[in-house]
């Protein structure tokens, strides 16, 4: 009977385990690897987004201040309190008919969630940090908009329409403030503003939040 070398056979079955892991590790790595570069892209990406976003909801809570002022004027106004001159009059009637939307950058949100590839962000909290600002408060900012256009849409400008007269390229006619629907009109829009103005101020410290957060994590790549 011929004599088996089990030595020699088991040597060479460690190589090939051996070959075999090596192969997986190395392949392993690259993946990794592969990943983080992805991950640092979307987190370079998004930080972009983000500084935009809050750039923009910078510009929008200085409209929003003007407009709320013109409502304050106009709902005092609609009690009796002075309204200034008929031309002030008239340009805070026509400004509260001007309520730009929020329009945040998704594009690399977006790209994430469509491709699946949400998980690479490793971090859990960080993860869902991101999913919260865009499905829950950057959603909100939306509803709000809507729900202001609505207002404006099914109220303000059919009002506008059948009760306010203009006097002149700079004047108007006072007559349409002691109007009940006015007041009433009025004093909703202003109280409806404020709640998207707060909320506002609340999508912009959360913007805000999500990029420092975000710019502390992408630090710990290099």
């Amino acid at each position: 009977m011929k004599n088996i070398n089990w030595l020699d056979h088991i040597a060479n079955l460690l190589v090939v385990i051996l070959g075999i892991s090596i192969a997986f590790y190395l392949e392993s790595y690259k993946e990794e690897a592969s990943n983080k570069q992805q991950e640092l892209k979307y987190l370079e990406s998004m930080i972009t987004d983000l500084e935009s976003d809050v750039e923009a909801l910078d510009t929008l809570l200085i409209i929003n201040e003007d407009i709320s002022e013109s409502l304050i004027n106009l709902s005092m106004a609609s009690v009796g309190r002075p309204y200034g001159t008929d031309s002030a009059l008239m340009f805070q009637t026509l400004k509260i008919q001007y309520n730009p939307p929020f329009s945040p950058q998704r594009t690399t949100y977006e790209s994430l969630k469509a491709s699946g590839k949400m998980d690479l962000i490793n971090d859990f909290e960080l993860r869902n940090s991101i999913v919260d600002l865009y499905e829950q408060f950057y959603r909100g900012t939306n509803e709000y908009d809507a729900a202001i256009n609505e207002h404006v849409r099914d109220f303000i400008k059919p009002y506008y329409m059948k009760n306010v007269r203009f006097t002149g390229a700079q004047s108007i006619d006072p007559s349409f403030l002691s109007n009940n629907e006015f007041r009433n009109m009025i004093f909703a829009y202003r109280y409806l503003f404020v709640a998207k103005d707060n909320f506002y101020r609340t999508v912009k410290q959360q913007a805000d939040s999500l990029k420092s957060e975000l710019i502390t994590y992408q630090s710990g790549f290099n």
